[in-house]
């Protein structure tokens, strides 16, 4: 009886597996079956002893790997018990691709990874995998590019790399830097300080808004500090745009020995801006323009509005931490009490007519 249950067993779920990815079935509905369409009704299943050998069948194919419980599921409470819901693990899929074939690309890439799937190996993938090879082999006789633009060369696609070929780059273990391929930075506005040169740069002011950038460049332009910082070039960070331009700033400057000044509107989404810059370029030297944020607090004790921004309370937390360790604690206090009455003060509130005022 255990043979020709686990063989109808076997080729019942056999026919409910996919290809791919597992599947959840009830114990129940395997059950029924097998009584139905097996034993023809429930007393003749009784009479086979058919639930204990039905148990002994399900644990046989735990053990050979084609399903397991579902371990957060309940036990049907029968003697002996088991869960009620189970996984069908996917149908194990035939490696398409021959030995040769494989070992054909090996000096090149590494196919380990198609080995451990098969369901993996199609004829479109191999024809990718193919240009990605020819491209490896002559990986010399090409030149630094974008990664738009050497998407284009090998896929006719050139936003390739950006969805469906990060996959093929994962499997193949390879990055952009092997294709001679580079994201490059959005370009940003900027302006430098008169007569100096940008490549040499050692103080830079990021500011979060055109107006105020604006009011910068004209201090900058009259031989002016900007209030106590004197930056050799002054970038437009236009809000959030900055987090993905920052990058950029690797393609005007050397940035050895640089120290990057941050100013934004006081409210949370400046405090945010500022904090993921901190955390996506931790190898950069990013500060808060903590004499201006002074400067913008004195200029909106009188004027501040009030904000619906969400906030993001590790962001006041890490904020205040950098303005503590300046020695500032009460522009901490001010900072803090902003944020918890839900008000801001923007850049605007410094302007070139209320700068000595």
């Amino acid at each position: 009886m255990r043979q020709k249950m686990k063989k109808w067993l076997t080729n019942y779920l056999t026919e409910m597996q996919l290809p791919s990815r597992k599947r959840r079935i009830d114990a129940q509905t395997i059950e029924d079956y097998i009584i139905k369409n097996k034993f023809n009704n429930s007393i003749n299943y009784q009479v086979e002893n058919g639930y204990q050998v039905f148990v002994q069948v399900m644990k046989e194919l735990i053990e050979e790997g084609m399903m397991t419980p579902v371990k957060n599921s309940q036990l049907n409470g029968r003697r002996p018990s088991i869960h009620t819901q189970w996984w069908l693990l996917p149908a194990p899929v035939e490696s398409s691709w021959s030995d040769n074939q494989i070992m054909a690309f090996s000096d090149f890439l590494n196919l380990s990874k198609y080995r451990q799937h098969p369901e993996w190996q199609t004829d479109l993938e191999w024809g990718n995998i193919e240009k990605i090879y020819n491209f490896l082999k002559q990986r010399e006789n090409f030149q630094w590019v974008t990664r738009e633009e050497r998407a284009f060369q090998l896929f006719g696609e050139e936003k390739y790399f950006s969805f469906e070929g990060r996959v093929l780059l994962q499997r193949l273990q390879l990055t952009l830097d092997d294709l001679k391929a580079k994201v490059y930075g959005e370009p940003f506005v900027f302006w430098p300080a008169p007569n100096r040169l940008i490549s040499d740069a050692k103080t830079v002011l990021i500011v979060e808004n055109l107006s105020f950038y604006h009011t910068c460049r004209q201090l900058l332009n009259s031989g002016g500090n900007i209030k106590g910082i004197n930056p050799d070039l002054l970038i437009y960070g236009e809000g959030k745009k900055i987090e993905k331009s920052f990058s950029f700033l690797n393609e005007i400057i050397n940035k050895k020995g640089l120290t990057i000044y941050y100013v934004g509107d006081i409210d949370p989404e400046g405090w945010g801006i500022y904090v993921r810059l901190k955390e996506n370029y931790p190898e950069e030297n990013i500060q808060l323009a903590i004499s201006i944020y002074d400067a913008l607090i004195d200029k909106g004790k009188t004027n501040r509005t009030e904000t619906e921004q969400v906030a993001n309370t590790p962001y006041l937390t890490h904020v205040i931490k950098e303005i503590v360790q300046n020695g500032r604690e009460d522009m901490a206090t001010v900072v803090k009490e902003l944020w918890e009455n839900k008000l801001r003060i923007p850049q605007e509130a410094l302007s070139l007519d209320t700068w000595e005022e």
